[in-house]
């Protein structure tokens, strides 16, 4: 049975999840109406974002080795101050060198939080054992679909886009001063010192892993995964906004669509994964995924749009546990730096997907960039039958017979 500060833990962690939720799934309904204002092309929204992605990889690498040095409560709180600071920037952008800035120092924030949340969500695991880390990815994935939807409602009943930005900074300002004023809970969401994690492990490098092919393919579907995730997350209100010219509820739906089956589909990833077999989930997710984002570009029809989405999401949402659980399987002694490698590989397809997406639609439009989500799709199939037909070769050398 929970203790009350155990709960209270619980709800200090996926606060955070609920925050960088909200910092998203807002950021994604209003990227037109900035479009717009500014009067900037997909292409050059896209290279403001790949400035971004300059600025949050080394905000999450030494992020990371702070948290596990000063606590992650402290990187929590220092997090939401500075996305609190980039979104009420947002605010006062008015050219396309300041969008540049601006994005780079809120990508950078954003990175950092993502690092301490979870670095929180970990510790709380290992403190109490209790294993909560899809409920916690669930949260971020169910706040922003919420926050979608009502950016949307808001910017339909006419409120300016550029009051939402500093409305949602006053949201990290006090969740800020919350996460300042509970230091009874270091105890649960801080690394504890002992003996067995301050004695220096084993180096043995990370790059080897990538030797073998398995892993190697397997960080290729986490990639392809990742890609297609960050790129829907932030185009789908503006394919559906700008390129479509639809309203804006129909626009807040897209991402507010797509983060609600990803949140299903990482509550309901366990309960698959219990009857179905792990590679075949992972092919036919490869299947969905493509089909979804095939629906989404084949129609005007807003509901098939829509719809594919939704296919999109709940097929992508499968694919990171799968990935994770057959890399253990691979490196059982090294589980953690197999995971770390492979992850760090999937963020950068998740950075740079967006930005790949908006060079893609200067030359293309969305519509016809969207089209390299399919591809995505189709490649997470292959190299999962690949995968499959490796795994199934090695397993009958095993069992051959010896001579």
């Amino acid at each position: 049975m929970q203790s009350s500060q155990q709960r209270a833990a619980f709800w200090l962690v996926i606060a955070g999840f609920f925050a960088l939720g909200i910092m998203f799934g807002a950021w994604q309904v209003m990227i037109p109406d900035l479009q717009r204002a500014l009067g900037i092309s997909e292409g050059r929204f896209g290279f403001a974002l790949t400035c971004g992605v300059v600025g949050s990889f080394p905000a999450m690498f030494y992020v990371g080795r702070w948290a596990d040095r000063w606590g992650a409560r402290y990187l929590m709180l220092i997090s939401c101050v500075l996305c609190a600071i980039a979104y009420a920037l947002l605010a006062l952008v008015n050219d396309f060198f300041s969008l540049v800035l601006v994005v780079f120092f809120m990508l950078g924030a954003a990175g950092a939080l993502d690092v301490a949340i979870n670095a929180a969500a970990v510790n709380y695991e290992q403190n109490t054992q209790d294993k909560k880390m899809s409920f916690f990815h669930a949260g971020y994935s169910g706040m922003a679909s919420f926050a979608a939807m009502m950016t949307g409602f808001a910017l339909f009943s006419g409120v300016p886009f550029r009051w939402i930005y500093p409305t949602i900074s006053l949201a990290f300002l006090i969740l800020s001063f919350i996460f300042w004023r509970v230091r009874s809970l270091d105890n649960l969401i801080h690394q504890q010192k002992t003996l067995a994690n301050t004695e220096k492990a084993p180096t043995t490098g990370r790059l080897h892993l990538l030797r073998q092919p398995i892993i190697l393919w397997l960080s290729a579907v986490i990639v392809l995964c990742f890609f297609s995730e960050g790129s829907l997350e932030l185009w789908s209100a503006a394919y559906l906004r700008s390129s479509l010219d639809l309203p804006v509820l129909i626009g807040a739906a897209g991402p507010a669509i797509f983060h609600f089956a990803m949140m299903t589909g990482r509550l309901s990833s366990g309960w698959v994964l219990r009857y179905f077999d792990r590679l075949n989930v992972l092919i036919v997710s490869g299947v969905l995924a493509s089909l979804g984002m095939f629906l989404a570009v084949v129609t005007l029809n807003p509901s098939i749009i829509l719809l594919g989405f939704l296919l999109a999401g709940l097929s992508l949402a499968a694919i990171v546990p799968i990935v994770f659980s057959l890399a253990g399987d691979r490196a059982p002694s090294q589980a953690g730096e197999v995971i770390s490698v492979i992850t760090i590989l999937g963020y950068a397809g998740f950075m740079l997907g967006p930005s790949l997406i908006g060079g893609l639609a200067h030359a293309w439009g969305l519509r016809g960039a969207f089209m390299a989500l399919i591809v995505a799709g189709i490649g997470i199939f292959g190299i999962a039958v690949m995968i499959r037909k490796k795994i199934h070769t090695s397993a009958s050398v095993v069992k051959a017979p010896q001579a």
